[in-house]
């Protein structure tokens, strides 16, 4: 009788396993990781626009709001809502900074938590600003 409920347990439990999501974080993961020197580098020199950035849960958008030195430094900025749970509901925004702020309609958004990648560039040196949110 023991035995019987052990591989039956252990018969569901390899079914539940297989039926689970287990996609890579990125598609080109071995690649991103073979670059993590430049990466590196590009996160020192974004840190100090960590405090740049702010994000505002507003009615029907989200507003991301950027101070003037950002502002001042790039005309175009690419925003990537990366979903940890789901990459289905990942979202990706590419704007012309036009003035201090971006809206963005949540209703392209799922209710829940996002890491929110600002990426831009100044001539030849790229900048990326990582900021986790949830969306409610």
């Amino acid at each position: 009788m023991f035995f019987v409920i052990f591989v039956s347990l252990g018969i569901g439990f390899i079914i539940f396993s297989l039926r689970q999501n287990n996609d890579l974080v990125t598609e080109n993961y071995y690649e991103k990781g073979a670059d993590y020197t430049h990466q590196m580098e590009i996160n020192s020199r974004s840190a100090v626009y960590n405090d740049s950035i702010q994000l505002m849960n507003k009615e029907s958008k989200l507003v991301a709001r950027f101070s003037k030195s950002i502002d001042q430094m790039t005309d175009s900025m690419h925003i990537n809502f990366f979903r940890p749970s789901d990459k289905r509901f990942d979202y990706e925004v590419a704007s012309l900074l036009n003035s201090d702020s971006i809206s963005i309609d949540k209703s392209k958004l799922v209710k829940g938590r996002y890491k929110v990648e600002f990426k831009w560039q100044q001539g030849h040196l790229r900048y990326l600003v990582v900021k986790e949110f949830f969306i409610e």
